[in-house]
């Protein structure tokens, strides 16, 4: 109400007046702890039908922003959006009941008229964005177009970037006073949440070693969780994802009502959606194509995963390391390792291939895929995993070029090479 977001009209005839309801959450910092409790007043937008696309930023973007940071000793800071879906104002005509507990006496009768979005209205995150992207152009950034949640800024050789993902925003710039002039005009403009240098993100804790240009980027807290969550079901911890040469397979799906009653007992659903993780890529892949009727054989392999995470669950990426690495270079310094199996899939015969990128031996992105088709040769998978991770490299050199970061030099992926002559 004190940000304008409506005003009080009398009910229109023949418009869809759209209710609301109040969500209530906890907040929690990134040592688990609570932080505040927020109740939140939101549309029931599930109604309309409007323009609603909204980009957020990928998390391959992400860490190579957090990479080139810590390779080049940036500053990066982190600030939150107070209330962002309020800012911005709508383009069409939309009305909706006065919300319950705040209803004007004398005035019940009345709807009110949204001017701006509102939460839980479908096209609040675009017209967010469009707000928050328009002002950042106001000053002097552009918008890169492999990577539109990127805004990046130079100005007599300077340059910084601010990374978006809807209301959380990471600023990087080389030095301390360009970071705090960043901040103050945004401040100027929104209502802002400071949350000083980076230390959690999107589920990420963050944690950084200036001398060494190293981030460490890992999700105790989260593992943890799911650990005590299915603690049941994990008698011992292991430090690999996957057996040798277990092979899930439509064979091991309950024939029988019986055998599929016995398995409803098993978290098995929400055991695989707790455990979606890099190095449990292709772990992800066999157990997921079985979440509608799992065997046994499936549970055991979703077990070991889990028992892989309590084994692992102090591991982390490591980003950066390399004090070699300059702006002029740093684009030379991308490479990528590709491989594939052959027809190792027993229902189907179709192969997986994988791939992972790197930025001065930081990992960037990953892939674990099952082929589209049932290849006649090892040399046909290879190419087809080769295939997918040249499209990667092509966008991360065509990202960093747009970044400032160009290089003339052919940069190096890692194949089987008897495999492919």
């Amino acid at each position: 109400m004190d940000n304008g977001t409506w005003v009080l009209v009398p009910r229109p005839k023949g418009r869809k007046i759209l209710r609301s309801r109040w969500v209530f959450v906890v907040k929690y910092t990134g040592t688990g702890e609570i932080d505040r409790f927020k109740a939140r007043l939101v549309v029931k937008g599930f109604v309309q039908e409007y323009e609603i696309f909204s980009p957020v930023i990928r998390m391959e973007v992400l860490r190579l922003l957090l990479t080139i940071a810590a390779l080049l000793d940036l500053e990066i800071d982190q600030m939150d959006v107070k209330t962002a879906f309020l800012t911005g104002f709508l383009e069409e005509e939309i009305y909706m009941a006065q919300p319950e507990g705040f209803t004007t006496p004398g005035q019940e009768d009345l709807v009110c008229k949204l001017i701006k979005s509102l939460y839980g209205m479908k096209q609040a995150p675009r017209v967010w964005y469009q707000t928050l992207s328009d002002f950042l152009v106001k000053l002097n950034f552009s918008k890169l177009i492999k990577g539109s949640c990127v805004f990046i800024r130079t100005i007599d050789g300077v340059t910084c970037y601010i990374a978006v993902y809807v209301d959380d925003l990471l600023i990087i710039a080389p030095t301390r006073a360009l970071v705090s002039e960043l901040k103050s005009a945004l401040k100027k403009r929104f209502s802002m949440t400071d949350l000083g240098e980076v230390k959690y993100l999107l589920g990420w804790s963050i944690q950084r070693d200036r001398k060494n240009r190293t981030i460490f980027v890992h999700q105790h807290k989260y593992v943890t969780k799911v650990i005590d969550r299915f603690s049941d079901y994990i008698p011992y911890p292991i430090t690999t994802p996957a057996g040798q040469n277990v092979k899930p397979s439509l064979s091991s799906q309950p024939a029988t009502e019986a055998e599929k009653d016995a398995m409803k007992s098993y978290p098995y659903r929400e055991a695989v959606g707790s455990t979606s993780w890099p190095d449990m890529a292709f772990y992800m892949r066999e157990v997921s194509p079985f979440l509608a009727n799992p065997g046994m054989e499936h549970w055991n392999a979703v077990v070991r995963g889990l028992k892989y995470l309590a084994g692992t669950k102090y591991y982390g990426i490591c980003l950066g390391g390399s004090q070699e690495v300059t702006p002029e270079n740093l684009a030379g310094h991308v490479e990528a390792y590709s491989d594939s199996d052959y027809a190792n899939s027993p229902d189907t015969r179709r192969s997986v291939g994988g791939y992972v990128t790197m930025l001065s031996n930081s990992p960037i992105s990953c892939l674990s895929r099952k082929h589209h088709t049932v290849v006649l040769s090892t040399t046909e998978a290879e190419y087809i995993a080769l295939c997918h991770c040249m499209q990667e490299m092509i966008f991360l050199k065509l990202l960093l070029r747009a970044l400032g970061f160009a290089t003339s030099q052919p940069n190096l992926i890692n194949e089987d090479n008897q495999k492919l002559h």
